[in-house]
């Protein structure tokens, strides 16, 4: 590997499959050295392509060697400059070195990159932009991209582990009340649910029908875990979703599946629902061969989530931090970094 100091790279942006082997590749050689537990497949990837999802776009910038070797890439998401369910436009961003390559100020380049795009974005929307991004609270290396870069902590979530050997008591619906897995035949139905439930949380975005269709096409959904609680009045009064990942349980022998969403609509909360609902889809994943639930959770949930989550058995894992930088309309672009 020839010394970064002396090396000089070029950027692109992803020009689609043809890249994805490569991607995927120098994800898990970071990996190797993170063991964060989070990077993308080959096949994740090439499913992320294929199905993206709408309400914004995916960019991914490529930093490589004049032989061709990819050393640095930014993973940026851009929000839609026409969709205004929001006043500030909002961004995510991930940067990813080589690991001989860290420390040579590539970090720098990479995010100073991804703040001009957003720039870019806001200005000819004419909107002020939300930069965000996160990283694992045990990650140094990553955690000091972002600080020294100005970031601002403004969350932080945990990931809570349960194993689902230990007994799990059976759930108590209030009276009246039913499940019974959704279809798309209600997807708007569905959405309301959703939207009435996630209201009051932090950084809501309002779920439009086209995001809940295509998480309802996406090819690893799985429906057999979706469920609804029916209330006695017909409506949909609260939800719990699941998820197995068996491509990632097979690459890493584990048996593990998550919990991905969970909540009760306003008006039929403090009954018991949103217990019932978690217990039911924990007796599923059991049910499934699976030895551990996991799931995610903001520290200051406004409904006590993490209360609920302890009261049967969960456990913190690890926490994440969401980190924000903001800039003004009319904030003027930084001149590119040559590299």
């Amino acid at each position: 590997m020839p010394h970064p100091t002396l090396t000089p790279t070029q950027s692109r942006p992803s020009t689609g499959h043809g890249d994805l082997p490569a991607i995927a590749a120098f994800y898990d050689l970071c990996e190797q050295v993170d063991q964060l537990d989070n990077s993308p497949t080959l096949a994740d990837l090439q499913r992320r392509l294929d199905h993206p999802p709408p309400g914004g776009t995916h960019q991914r910038q490529l930093w490589e060697t004049p032989t061709g070797e990819l050393v640095g890439l930014v993973a940026l998401w851009l929000d839609d400059p026409g969709d205004e369910l929001t006043d500030a436009l909002e961004s995510w961003v991930g940067v990813f070195v080589h690991p001989d390559w860290r420390g040579a100020h590539l970090e720098a380049e990479l995010l100073s990159w991804a703040e001009r795009r957003v720039r870019q974005q806001a200005e000819a929307a004419q909107r002020p932009i939300k930069l965000f991004a996160g990283t694992r609270t045990d990650a140094p290396y990553y955690r000091a991209i972002y600080e020294t870069a100005g970031y601002e902590t403004v969350r932080q979530f945990h990931t809570m582990v349960r194993s689902l050997a230990a007994s799990i008591p059976q759930p108590q619906f209030p009276k009246g009340f039913t499940s019974r897995p959704t279809n798309a035949g209600e997807a708007a139905a569905w959405v309301d649910m959703f939207n009435e439930s996630f209201v009051d949380h932090w950084h809501f975005t309002p779920m439009t029908l086209r995001d809940r269709q295509h998480r309802l096409t996406y090819p690893i959904y799985q429906p057999e875990l979706d469920w609804v609680a029916v209330a006695p009045d017909g409506n949909l009064a609260g939800f719990c979703s699941g998820h197995i990942p068996h491509e990632g349980n097979a690459l890493k022998n584990r048996q593990e599946g998550w919990i991905g969403v969970l909540g009760t609509r306003r008006g039929y909360r403090r009954q018991g629902l949103a217990r019932a609902m978690l217990l039911q889809g924990l007796h599923q994943l059991r049910a499934a061969g699976l030895a551990a639930a996991l799931l995610g959770v903001d520290t200051q949930n406004p409904n006590q989530a993490m209360g609920l989550y302890e009261s049967v058995g969960f456990t913190t894992k690890e926490t994440h931090l969401t980190y924000q930088k903001s800039f003004a309309e009319g904030s003027p672009v930084p001149k590119a970094i040559s590299g």
